[in-house]
């Protein structure tokens, strides 16, 4: 029982965390990028770099809320469920970052911090997410045992 609210509560947390990340995503994004631009109708650097430190403390504490949650599916045996969350986690990393061409790059550029955190960061962990136990393929495979056909297509 306590995993199940685990798992309810870390869905709930997530998805918050998620949308308040869309929006800051969606406000960097709408940001002007030429120096007029700027001047004219973009937001002030402070209020720019609030921005960024709050991308970057959501997605590190959507990064522990999904591995949590995860983790929570496994120990109750739902290996199916781990694998659909961890999915969904990297949709969303994928919709909210790396589907716009250059924003990844942008993100770096405009980021206060002194390192290329966010060229870094999503990689590294797109790269977790699939090489996490209930992704792997060989996992895939264990379950479709049952089905010889499918191993051969």
């Amino acid at each position: 029982m306590a995993l199940m609210q685990l798992v309810s509560d870390a869905e709930n947390s997530r998805n918050l965390l998620m949308q308040s990340q869309s929006a800051n995503a969606a406000f960097i994004k709408n940001q002007p990028e030429s120096t007029w631009g700027k001047i004219l109708s973009g937001a002030t650097p402070e209020k720019i770099n609030a921005r960024m430190n709050e991308l970057r403390e959501s997605l590190c504490a959507i990064n522990m809320v999904s591995l949590a949650e995860a983790i929570a599916y496994q120990e109750m045996g739902e290996t199916e469920a781990a694998k659909v969350s961890l999915e969904y986690y990297a949709k969303f990393i994928q919709r909210t970052y790396l589907e716009t061409k250059e924003f990844v790059e942008r993100l770096d550029m405009i980021d206060p911090s002194p390192e290329n955190y966010w060229t870094q960061k999503l990689p590294e962990i797109e790269n977790r997410i699939f090489a996490l136990p209930s992704n792997s393929p060989t996992l895939c495979l264990e379950e479709q045992k049952d089905e010889p056909e499918t191993l051969q297509k």
